[in-house]
């Protein structure tokens, strides 16, 4: 049941990373600037750093302070798309007994897995004062692959059967949840199978970047098909 429920998470988060990318239900990427704005005011930051802001908060929900500022992104712009991003996962966790705790711990070491694996980097390719080319390049995870991981994992094979277990004894969630041994083991057996989720080849994509306005009010650059970047860091073709 957890495998199908972890996988089937993964699946929708992936999902949901792209409906928060594009059309109307993009709410990180700002307006483009009127061309006549664009001459008066000066561009915040560099191209490279708001692209790479882009693509880690489509990947897990989570930027670095400097690429933040660099796209003009508010915690606001960011709380709407964050939210879509990572509560499939974490509802995912709490379908499980796993105490608040657990599960905080649980969706930190998700993301900080994914942040290291992917490993996404952005240079700026082509030097442009109104559409800059930044090259984005980034390890995704490959989703056959973890379909098949969700199906053999031998760590969520045995936590299914120990919960089977506990659970013919009479305990309930509350009580598992309860049970720092129950927590320590449920905690190490997902981890597990997050470690062995399978890896692309480091693969690239050439962003063209436009200049918009930010919430804050002042000019950033941004990419110009922000749901490309979202289908990039998240392994769609």
């Amino acid at each position: 049941m957890l495998k199908k429920i972890l996988f089937g998470a993964l699946t929708v988060l992936l999902a949901l990373s792209l409906v928060g990318c594009g059309g109307k239900k993009d709410e990180a990427k700002p307006a483009e600037a009127p061309a006549e704005k664009k001459a008066e005011v000066a561009v915040e930051g560099a191209p490279d750093k708001a692209v790479l802001a882009y693509a880690q908060l489509y990947a897990y929900g989570i930027i670095e302070d400097e690429n933040q500022a660099a796209a003009g992104l508010t915690d606001a712009d960011i709380d709407k798309v964050q939210d879509q991003i990572l509560m499939p996962i974490v509802d995912a966790f709490k379908m499980y007994p796993l105490s608040d705790e657990s599960v905080a711990e649980m969706t930190s070491k998700y993301i900080e897995k994914l942040h290291m694996a992917m490993d996404i980097k952005a240079t700026v390719k082509k030097d442009d004062k109104e559409h800059p080319v930044v090259e984005l390049s980034a390890t995704t995870i490959n989703q056959e692959g973890a379909a098949k991981v969700a199906t053999e994992n031998a760590d969520l094979v045995a936590l299914g059967t120990a919960y089977g277990e506990l659970k013919a004894q009479g305990l309930t969630d509350e009580d598992l949840k309860a049970s720092a041994d129950f927590q320590k083991f449920a905690l190490e057996s997902i981890d597990n199978y997050i470690n062995e989720f399978p890896l692309n080849e480091t693969a690239t994509l050439e962003v063209t970047c436009d200049i918009v306005e930010g919430s804050d009010g002042k000019m950033h650059w941004a990419p110009q098909n922000p749901e490309a970047v979202a289908k990039f860091v998240n392994g769609k073709k």
